[in-house]
């Protein structure tokens, strides 16, 4: 159960390598699954190998104007500023992207080009043939091998590295990899993450309500913020205040489990029993977590027949829940789904108005930003409450102060980690 009022707890950090700790010794491992998926379909996947080039790109020498290919000593003899005209034969026509003609090395650019009735073109402005390390100012085109040209393996060469291991796949990394040749990608496996929703008064989204009911809005934060992650979501049906019934929820979905979150019931109250069933079904590593909101976070796992699940229980109140899955489950997920784990991405803001937070204890606030031209954004941070919804609705960043900031002026220069999908 939750240590007494003044009993020590971890801080997050602590919390984290101890539940990873207890894991590693019950045998956890968390490799992810490999699968093959069509290029078209990996976006926000996570690469379980190195993206390797298959071949050059471009393939061969390209052209990267529309204009006429030739080959530059064709016009080396050329009088300055004297137009001038290419028979038919001596050039090919080209666009963007064409690949160059045998023996031409230069294109010279439509704009400079007067077509005639019998085939030949007339080169306008004359030309200034170099040889690359110098222009002689003619006011026609400069004419130097390799101009206006893209040499084959100009992007990248046959057998670079085009995507790391353990990076989420993002539209430009989709291109670069179809343009070195693959038409599917080996990615990690999504991590499949069960909610488990508990409370006699908790009902579902749609429900009809009378006095006293919650509607489960925790599930569908937590299930959101799991898809953000590239995780696969499942929320099971709420679960009653009945320590059996919920024993029995937890075996049953935990063998299909890469990680259960269980909502509500790591507190001290009289329906609360998360901790005593996971000291069941698998064991506690962690009752209650110096962080607030979220102190009475339980961090543990599940046996099942192929092995145990981790488990996390959060607390009931959405901004709590929120910290909670931002500080574990959420680099859980990365671990277990292959992604190289980035540091939180921060940003600096200036703060309206003096804060204080208790002593000893990390303190995680919502803040709204307001841009402030040339200047850091302001940072408004919510008022208290850990059950507030609006909040984290309305924020746009979550403040982290650690334990021994406690009085902060107004005015002062803060870190703040916007809210982004973090590993996306």
């Amino acid at each position: 159960m939750t240590p007494a009022a003044g009993a020590w707890r971890p801080n997050p950090d602590e919390a984290y390598s101890l539940w990873l700790d207890s894991l590693s010794r019950a045998g956890w491992t968390p490799g992810p699954s490999v699968e093959r998926v069509p290029v078209a379909d990996a976006l926000g996947r996570v690469t379980a190998v190195p993206v390797v080039a298959r071949w050059p790109s471009p393939r061969s020498d390209c052209a990267a104007m529309d204009g006429i290919a030739i080959r530059a000593a064709t016009v080396a003899d050329s009088v300055p500023d004297t137009s001038v005209r290419l028979a038919a034969g001596a050039f090919e026509w080209v666009d963007t992207g064409d690949p160059m003609p045998d023996g031409a090395d230069v294109v010279v650019m439509r704009e400079w080009l007067l077509p005639q009735a019998d085939g030949s073109v007339v080169i306008t402005g004359g030309v200034t043939v170099t040889d690359g390390t110098g222009s002689a100012g003619s006011r026609g085109p400069t004419v130097t091998p390799g101009k206006h040209v893209r040499r084959a393996g100009e992007d990248f060469a046959a057998g670079e590295v085009l995507v790391p291991p353990g990076r989420r796949l993002r539209p430009g990394g989709l291109a670069a990899a179809a343009g070195g040749g693959h038409a599917s990608l080996s990615v990690c496996g999504r991590p499949a993450v069960v909610i488990i929703p508990t409370g006699d008064e908790i009902r579902t989204v749609g429900s009809a309500i009378r006095r006293g009911d919650i509607i489960d809005t925790n599930s569908l934060m937590l299930a959101g913020r799991c898809r953000e992650l590239g995780a696969v979501p499942t929320v099971s049906a709420v679960q009653p205040d009945d320590p059996d019934v919920l024993a029995a929820e937890i075996r049953h979905v935990a063998s299909g489990a890469d990680l259960v979150l269980v909502i509500a019931g790591s507190s001290r109250g009289r329906g609360d029993h998360t901790g005593a069933v996971l000291a069941q079904v698998g064991g506690v590593a962690v009752t209650g977590v110096a962080v607030r909101p979220g102190h009475p976070a339980l961090l543990g796992q599940v046996k099942h027949r192929a092995g145990l699940a981790p488990v996390i229980g959060l607390p009931g109140y959405p901004l709590a829940s929120a910290v909670i899955f931002e500080l574990f489950a959420a680099p859980l997920l990365a671990l277990i789904g292959g992604a190289a784990e980035p540091p939180m991405p921060t940003l600096l803001a200036t703060l309206d108005r003096d804060w204080s937070s208790p002593p000893g204890i990390e303190d995680w606030v919502p803040v709204t930003l307001t841009p402030a031209p040339g200047k850091p954004p302001v940072a408004t941070p919510a008022r208290r409450g850990a059950g507030s919804m609006s909040q984290l609705a309305r924020a746009d960043a979550w403040w982290r102060l650690p334990p021994d900031q406690v009085d902060v002026a107004a005015g002062a220069t803060i870190e703040v980690i916007p809210l982004t999908p973090r590993w996306a």
